[in-house]
């Protein structure tokens, strides 16, 4: 991938408003051989192709699994699978790159782990970047998402495609029209919405027991903040300002959403004990509250977990929230990991053209389809138009993990509820406004050693702030403490990259 010049850096932030992933479609191939755009990677057998797989599945594809025959068919492949719980993987591929006994692709679930960017700085790894272009689907592959994964500007894997822009509101539709409320628009409304539902008995039981916002911890996280600051005009991780990254905990919108947060807090809008409980969704599955802000997926979960305490309740989904800069919302990575192709196991670049082939072919409708629902009349039936699931025990493990092998999924036709169907339509309009973290290419050394360690410095300061037991010069004293044990280094380290990438 070539560097960019600074006006792309600078217009990282805007360019995601007219970034979809939601590609166009590409037209499905009738050949059963992997093809490059331009015709390369064919040989006269198959493909021998081993790679390196997580699974989240205490069960894992077994290798004689209906799709994957099929998918080694449609590929002209014959590929091995190494599976490994996604609860050690990581530690497994580190290993594993460290032995130099790495399988021809793998899946790196983590691109910007020090291992990784360590490996491809040492030429361990095939730049991938330059070859896109000769693939038609590959060669589709989001723009600001490679940015993303990229290593000092350039690009050595395919990322696995998630929706760029998830994030949104799951609220009640019944409370709104007990309460008589229109849907939220604007932050004012959503703070309006909030104070009814905590106060006037949206439950219509008569007792002083509901809440507005559910909210719980997610790592150092607290669920929904990240997207509030962002509906109140603040930065996605990171802000750019005149020229210079600065981490989101050191602007005025975050103090102002601290604030919007303690309010909440101090009318008891939101759960007292936020600071301890670690799934907020629980909160809403007990019907205690009325508003759940995070990955829209969750919508139709959270209504059928409601419905079993209150058949009646229902979920409604939304995504546009206006404040001061106007409607936004928090883009997200646009990914899941993502292949790699090591040169220690592809010796040649007639075979790594052979293997993006392979993955471009994957890329297409009907492989996209497979390995997420498997195969017409064994995983599953399609009646009046509507998906059926085969429940067989053996035809359901052909399909396990399918989803592991694909690259693009922006022709994955969706089979779902109406709420799930509403977070696919929301998801693209999020994409049209969604704003990018301008510091997601970038590898701060101080951060992957101690980000863990100092972000705790600042997420601890955050809930005292909220609770109340921190002000502002407490709040002033820990962003001092978070630089002097190494923030400030991390801020030195990802400007002398932004800088170095921007000429």
């Amino acid at each position: 991938m070539k560097t960019r010049g600074k006006a792309g850096w600078v217009k990282a932030g805007a360019l995601l408003a007219i970034v979809a992933l939601t590609a166009t479609a590409c037209a499905e191939k009738e050949t059963d051989s992997p093809q490059g755009g331009s015709g390369q990677g064919e040989n006269a057998g198959p493909l021998q192709l081993n790679m390196m797989l997580p699974t989240y599945s205490a069960e894992q594809m077994p290798a004689d699994s209906s799709v994957l025959k099929k998918l080694e068919e449609l590929t002209g492949t014959k590929l091995s699978v190494s599976w490994v719980p996604s609860s050690t993987y990581t530690d497994k591929l580190s290993a594993t790159v460290a032995s130099g006994e790495l399988p021809k692709t793998f899946v790196a679930l983590e691109p910007k782990a020090s291992f990784i960017v360590n490996a491809a700085r040492s030429g361990m790894f095939w730049e991938l970047g330059p070859y896109l272009k000769d693939y038609a689907n590959l060669s589709k592959m989001s723009e600001l998402v490679l940015n993303n994964i990229s290593i000092d500007g350039k690009v050595y894997g395919l990322f696995r495609e998630r929706d760029l822009a998830r994030f949104g509101l799951m609220i009640r539709k019944d409370w709104l029209a007990n309460v008589g409320m229109e849907p939220p628009k604007s932050m004012d409304e959503l703070y309006a919405v909030l104070k009814a539902f905590a106060t006037e008995d949206p439950d219509k039981n008569g007792k002083d027991d509901t809440i507005g916002l559910a909210v719980g911890m997610q790592g150092n996280n607290i669920a929904g903040f990240k997207d509030i600051l962002v509906y109140s005009g603040g930065p996605n991780e990171w802000e750019l300002r005149d020229g210079k990254l600065v981490p989101a905990h050191m602007t005025e919108a975050y103090m102002e959403t601290m604030k919007f947060y303690k309010k909440l807090y101090d009318e008891k809008l939101i759960n007292q004990d936020f600071a301890i409980v670690q799934d907020g969704r629980s909160v809403m599955h007990k019907g205690q509250a009325g508003l759940w802000i995070d990955n829209m997926l969750d919508g139709k979960n959270i209504e059928d977990n409601i419905k079993k305490a209150v058949p009646d309740a229902r979920i409604d989904l939304l995504n546009r929230i206006s404040g001061p800069k106007g409607e936004r919302t928090r883009a997200g990575s646009g990914f899941l990991g993502m292949y790699m192709i090591p040169k220690t196991s592809v010796k040649t670049e007639e075979e790594l053209k052979q293997i993006l082939a392979y993955f471009d072919r994957v890329s297409e409708k009907d492989i996209q389809n497979m390995m997420k629902y498997g195969i017409e009349g064994t995983q599953f039936t399609i009646e009046n138009g509507a998906y059926k699931a085969i429940e067989d025990p053996k035809a359901r493990a052909e399909i396990t993990d399918g989803n592991q092998f694909m690259i693009l999924q922006d022709q994955v036709v969706n089979y779902g509820t109406e709420l799930e169907q509403l977070s696919t339509k929301l998801f693209q309009d999020n994409a049209t406004m969604a704003i990018a973290n301008p510091a997601a290419p970038f590898i701060s050394d101080t951060e992957v050693e101690k980000g863990k360690e100092i972000s705790k410095i600042i997420a601890d300061a955050t809930v005292k702030f909220i609770m109340g037991s921190f002000g502002e010069a407490e709040w002033n004293a820990a962003v001092e403490q978070w630089s002097k044990s190494g923030g400030a280094k991390v801020i030195e380290e990802m400007n002398e990259q932004y800088a170095k990438l921007n000429g």
